[in-house]
């Protein structure tokens, strides 16, 4: 495996393959390492035996062989993963099912039809509870308004997500990659528009035959921001963290 922007490993236990895709993509495009299990005994191997300084476990309450309540139970009675933190998640929301989850152990428990916007939002806090937790760029999920120039063609479009180094921009004509442009956006508490010039570094485009957990769009890279502009990213990325 090649390092992710989050130095984080990231263990899926999901039985729904469709589901386990969405969260693969979802989360490896956010620069996580990202590993699946089929099940709930599996999910307990991996996590013992497979995969060194594992960050996090997201874990499906339903699952055939080993439920949920199952895999925590062990996970927390081995000294080697009990300090894992482990996130559920489950089509069939109960609060008595929240509370004994976390009574065994489990960080939180997530409603399967949330977006899965939130779910990357709940991971970030989970993974990075502090500033000082923070490292090569986080991202959070933000819609905003962008305004880019391609040339001398004007564009707008709305970002998936933005971090210190970049804005992912949701477009269905996704241009090539290495393309340069210039863009321009608010962030939500207001202030002057960031401005800044940027290069694609990489491209969704729409796959009617594949699960996506990313829109189709463009991720820029900044090439030439001002530092106040960072700062204010930076201090707006903090906020959503911690």
């Amino acid at each position: 495996m090649s390092a992710n922007a989050f130095n984080c490993r990231i263990l899926v236990a999901e039985d729904s393959k469709f589901y386990a895709g969405l969260l693969r993509e979802m989360l490896s495009a956010a620069g996580y390492e990202v590993h699946l299990a089929a099940d709930g005994l599996e999910c307990v191997r991996m996590a013992k035996e497979d995969i060194a300084d594992l960050s996090l476990v997201v874990l499906d309450v339903i699952m055939p062989g080993l439920d949920g309540f199952g895999v925590l139970r062990a996970l927390k009675a081995d000294p080697a993963t009990a300090k894992i933190p482990v996130l559920a998640v489950t089509a069939n929301y109960r609060e008595p099912d929240a509370l004994e989850l976390r009574r065994l152990g489990a960080t939180g428990l997530l409603n399967k039809h949330l977006p899965l916007e939130e779910i990357l939002f709940r991971i970030n806090r989970i993974l990075y509870p502090d500033k000082e937790a923070i490292r090569v760029n986080p991202r959070v999920v933000e819609n905003l308004l962008v305004r880019y120039q391609i040339d001398e063609s004007l564009f707008t479009g709305y970002s998936f997500n933005i971090s210190t180094g970049g804005v992912f921009i949701r477009t269905v004509y996704p241009p090539p990659e290495n393309t340069r442009l210039e863009l321009s956006f608010n962030l939500p508490r207001g202030g002057k528009p960031i401005r800044t010039a940027g290069t694609v570094v990489w491209r969704s485009e729409y796959r009617p035959d594949a699960p996506m957990a990313y829109p189709p769009g463009i991720g820029v890279k900044f090439t030439a921001i001002d530092q106040q502009d960072r700062r204010a990213i930076t201090d707006h990325i903090l906020s959503r963290l911690t």
